[in-house]
């Protein structure tokens, strides 16, 4: 079978404008494609690692994110899989069709690596445990974490006679009236993208014990299940008692950021990524989660974590590199280039690392707050991208407008989620 039959069921359109964004043959040893842009704040950290391992074991690295500024690296990657000009590696979130990866053997999967490059030491069970899929295919080398809780900004919220960070669904909706009185924005998210998607489905799934809503995020049945129904009538009457910002629905998640750094809106939800670029506003700030509900799933207000932010994908090509590869994986992994990528960016990698240790390498006021406040005051949401489907993502993100337009009542909300499983 040749190569384009073999990959023919990735889906991936194969027009002249996507083929020419493809790289030609590197004269590199090994060659990563990354989301890791030129402005990604990870970017640095990563070519100095890159420099030091060439330094010392003189195989070379290129490492390509030409193609990637508009964020699509799974059509990237995929368009150059059928052209047979993939790159070793994929440095990515393991988020929408990335999921699929596996199963449809767009990558290697790396079961047999862990112990066989010492890996089963460093990384965490539990981080392998977000990287398996339904298969048992470990997709790929799990490298950095993150948590993603909700932000208050409490200094916005005590002008507007509000006190306290909201603690109850009640409490929210008079913090929400009582900042749009002041003349302050309350909740702002990016209600056109995956921010506002990842907002709706923690709602959502306020009332669903862990496996109900695993099982409702793989599969759909929105309408179906009661208590997701509980979820969508909260999501639906936050929205109509004005707790979203005006507009919302046509909001991306870089204008929802915007807001609240800027002090247009008192509240938002944003993952520890934007730890550094919250440090002018820190001493405003807490972190929290989203308001347990009464006779909900959770004691505690629900925040996200999870281990998928960035991690390591082989590809077919790689599979033929795998003395090159695994040199470098190791390099990766040890505590010194961990420490280059905590210096740089704050990150925070899977391994297990003294999170004092991670908020003092770092030098950051927001990293050492998520580390006082967010331990045993919020409880972890079950974390979307695990459980959707790849190819639903995408339609889920499109659904998340019609969630946040005014006038659409809760079964025309659950209906555009459950359609989002029909594409």
């Amino acid at each position: 079978m040749n190569r384009i039959a073999k990959y023919a069921s990735l889906g991936v359109a194969t027009g002249a404008l996507l083929l020419g964004s493809i790289a030609a043959a590197s004269a590199a040893d090994l060659v990563i494609l990354t989301s890791w842009t030129k402005g990604d704040a990870r970017r640095p950290a990563l070519d100095k690692i890159v420099e030091g391992f060439t330094k010392q074991t003189g195989i070379t690295v290129e490492i390509d994110a030409s193609s990637n500024e508009g964020g699509a690296i799974a059509s990237v990657y995929e368009t150059s899989l059928l052209a047979g000009k993939e790159a070793d590696l994929v440095l990515a979130s393991l988020e929408g069709k990335l999921l699929d990866w596996a199963k449809r053997k767009a990558v290697v999967p790396v079961n047999d690596f862990v112990a066989a490059w010492g890996l089963d030491k460093t990384i965490p069970v539990d981080a392998i445990a977000d990287w398996t899929d339904s298969d048992g295919h470990v997709e790929g080398l799990p490298y950095l974490k993150f948590t993603w809780p909700w932000w208050y900004n409490t200094t916005l919220l005590k002008q507007a006679g509000v006190n306290a960070v909201p603690k109850t669904v009640d409490e929210l909706i008079a913090a929400a009236k009582a900042l749009r009185k002041a003349g302050i924005e309350p909740v702002t998210i990016g209600g056109s993208d995956w921010s506002g998607e990842k907002m709706m489905l923690q709602i959502v799934q306020s009332y669903m014990p862990r496996d109900e809503a695993k099982k409702v995020l793989s599969t759909g049945g929105y309408c179906a299940n009661a208590d997701a129904m509980k979820g969508v009538n909260l999501l639906v009457r936050l929205r109509d008692e004005g707790v979203f910002v005006d507009g919302v629905q046509g909001l991306t998640s870089n204008d929802a950021t915007a807001a609240f750094m800027t002090g247009v809106a008192a509240i938002s939800s944003m993952g520890s990524w934007s730890y550094k670029d919250g440090e002018g506003i820190a001493a405003s700030v807490t972190l929290a989660g989203f308001p347990a509900v009464d006779g909900g799933a959770y004691s505690k207000p629900t925040y996200y974590t999870g281990a998928t932010l960035s991690g390591w994908f082989v590809t077919p090509a790689g599979a033929k590199k795998l003395d090159a590869i695994k040199k470098l994986v190791q390099f990766v992994y040890a505590p010194e280039q961990l420490g280059t990528l905590i210096d740089h960016t704050g990150a925070i990698p899977v391994v297990n690392v003294d999170p004092k240790l991670v908020a003092q390498k770092a030098g950051s006021t927001m990293m050492t707050k998520s580390m006082a406040e967010l331990p045993g005051t919020v409880d972890a949401a079950v974390m979307p991208d695990v459980w959707v489907p790849g190819p639903v993502t995408e339609a889920l993100y499109r659904a998340t407008s019609i969630v946040f337009t005014n006038g659409n009542g809760p079964g025309k909300v659950c209906a555009a989620l459950d359609e989002a499983y029909k594409k």
